[in-house]
C-alpha cells in the first residue's frame, strides 16, 4: 500500500469516526489512552472513546463467553455489546475500522488478518461500504444468522465473486 493510498484510507476511516461520533455521542467521558502500542482491543478503544465503562466491558467479555451457539464456542464480543450494552452499530463498526488503521499502520509488513482488512489495503472496499457491511453482521447474528462479510459485499453488487476470492485466499495464505 503506498503512503497516498494509506493516508487518504486513513483520512476516510478518520472522517467516518468523526462523523459517526456526532451522531452518537458516548454516554461516558473519555477513557484512559489505553497501555502500549495500538492496535488495541476493541474494548479498549470503546473504553477510551466513552462508549463503554471498565465494568460494562468485564461484564460483555463474560456474557460473551458464556452464551456459545452451536457452530461458535463464544459469542463475538460486538454482537454481545450492540446487543446489550447499547453500543450503537456504527460506532461498533467505525471502531473495528479504527483498530484496522492502527493495525495497518503500526505492523505494515504483517498480512492482513480479516477479508475487510484486505479489501481495504487493496482500496477494492471503502471504509463506509465496510462500516455498512459490518454493521449488517451484526445485526443478522443477532437474529439468529451469521453471514459472511464477502456475502454481504456481494449481495450489494460492490465486488465479483472473482474478486472475494483472491481476497479471501490473500488473506488465508498471507500473501501481501
Amino acid at each position: 500500500m503506498s503512503n497516498s493510498s494509506h493516508e487518504q484510507l486513513r483520512h476516510a476511516i478518520l472522517d467516518l469516526f468523526h462523523e459517526t461520533l456526532s451522531r452518537y455521542p458516548p454516554p461516558y467521558a473519555p477513557g484512559p489512552e489505553p497501555a502500549g502500542d495500538p492496535p488495541y482491543r476493541l474494548g479498549d478503544y470503546l473504553i477510551y472513546q466513552g462508549y463503554l465503562s471498565p465494568r460494562n466491558l468485564t461484564s460483555a467479555i463474560n456474557e460473551s463467553l458464556a452464551h456459545p451457539t452451536p457452530t461458535r464456542k463464544t459469542s463475538p464480543l460486538g454482537v454481545t455489546l450492540v446487543n446489550h450494552y447499547n453500543i450503537p452499530g456504527p460506532v461498533l463498526a467505525v471502531t473495528l475500522l479504527l483498530q484496522t488503521m492502527d493495525r495497518l499502520e503500526q505492523t505494515p509488513s504483517l498480512p492482513p488478518h480479516f477479508l475487510g482488512e484486505q479489501l481495504l489495503r487493496e482500496a477494492a472496499l471503502s471504509p463506509e461500504q465496510l462500516a455498512v457491511v459490518l454493521e449488517e453482521q451484526v445485526e443478522d447474528y443477532a437474529h439468529g444468522q451469521w453471514r459472511r462479510l464477502g456475502d454481504l459485499i456481494a449481495n450489494h453488487g460492490w465486488l465479483d465473486a472473482e474478486t472475494l476470492s483472491a481476497a479471501v485466499h490473500a488473506v488465508r495464505h498471507g500473501d501481501v
